[in-house]
């Protein structure tokens, strides 16, 4: 196998050159690769597994080298190998494919990674995956998208957590449970949609600064909740939102709470979740607008099957839950706009 070629000898911190950095890794790439946010059961040395990268789609295409731990070099038949770009070779070529970054900002990484440049390890500025890549709705299993959640979640340190936080006006713990991570390739937070079960079918991107959504490729639309919402026994008022952000702000002020992808839609996910837990009453709450009222209604039409249902919309002006709750609402607010708003219930004959 060839070696990955650094025309430029040096890098971009004084007295150490990319020989240097190589040299002080050996032995530890291993660590340096899960800090990277590679999985550990990526870098075992077992061979002739699927590919660990997002998108790739390989079922038995890959391998970590035999020196892996000194050398940080990994093969994947399919989209990292002596003939692709960057090609197999070193663990820097391993950082840039798994990061989907160039030769100096993965240089730049491992560099502040080893203590020899930027104290702190910054989120590597990258090319978009689907750019390159061509990621199949059908090759993503759920065992996969688990492991996407993982690969983010840990790509997500805790500086970066607490400014994504503090850009929505939110504590860093509801985005915690909600298992937010960070994906470098794209420069967004990513929050995993779940079914009704609780199984991960899609990831939902946010651009920390602009607010700008979408989703990875293959994603399906679905709810964003905890997953431990499961385990909860009794619930008495289970609160649904309009997407992620929303349903953060509901766990902030301690509401059981689940979003829906958009105003009106995931109706048929949110009745086999809520068959699940099966909570005495829902509530709605509508964003403030006409398309959040309208789908509010469609929503709760669904749902009477299961429990009764309540349809709210935020108080003092507020556009949507989050905006509510960074507005000052709490619970005790919130449990009282609810109390005050009439009960649905499917009656015998159709009529609720």
């Amino acid at each position: 196998m060839q070696s990955n070629h650094y025309p430029r000898a040096k890098s971009n911190y004084p007295n150490h050159t990319v020989a240097d950095l190589l040299r002080l890794s050996s032995g530890r790439w291993l660590e340096i690769l899960r800090a990277a946010g590679m999985p550990s059961d990526a870098i075992d040395g077992r061979r002739g597994r699927p590919c660990p990268r997002p998108g790739c789609g390989g079922d038995d295409r890959y391998a970590p080298m035999a020196d892996v731990a000194e050398r940080g070099a990994v093969l994947c038949r399919s989209c990292h190998n002596s003939s692709t770009d960057p090609r197999a070779g070193d663990g820097i070529a391993t950082l840039r494919w798994w990061m989907g970054c160039t030769a100096a900002e993965a240089i730049r990484w491992l560099a502040s990674y080893l203590g020899v440049g930027d104290a702190v390890v910054a989120p590597v500025i990258s090319r978009p995956i689907e750019r390159r890549l061509s990621l199949r709705e059908q090759s993503i299993t759920p065992k996969q998208w688990r492991m996407m959640v993982d690969v983010y979640m840990s790509n997500m340190q805790p500086a970066y957590m607490s400014r994504a936080a503090k850009l929505l006006g939110l504590p860093c713990e509801p985005l915690e449970r909600l298992g937010v991570g960070w994906s470098p390739s794209h420069r967004a937070t990513t929050w995993p949609m779940r079914d009704g079960s609780g199984d991960v079918i899609g990831i939902r991107l946010r651009c920390p600064s602009t607010g700008a959504k979408r989703a990875i490729t293959g994603s399906r639309a679905g709810l964003i909740y905890d997953a431990r919402l499961l385990l909860i026994k009794a619930i008495e008022r289970l609160y649904i939102v309009e997407g992620p952000t929303d349903t953060a702000a509901m766990l902030s002020i301690g509401c059981d709470a689940v979003g829906s992808p958009s105003a009106g839609c995931g109706a048929d996910l949110l009745v086999e979740l809520s068959r699940r837990i099966m909570p005495t009453e829902i509530v709605i709450i509508a964003d403030a607008d006409g398309p959040g009222v309208m789908g509010a209604e469609r929503i709760a039409d669904a749902l009477l099957i299961v429990a009764s249902v309540r349809i709210i919309t935020p108080g003092d002006g507020a556009k949507d839950s989050r905006a509510w709750v960074v507005g000052g609402a709490d619970r005790s607010i919130v449990d009282r706009v609810a109390d005050a708003a009439p009960v649905r219930r499917l009656m015998i004959g159709g009529d609720s």
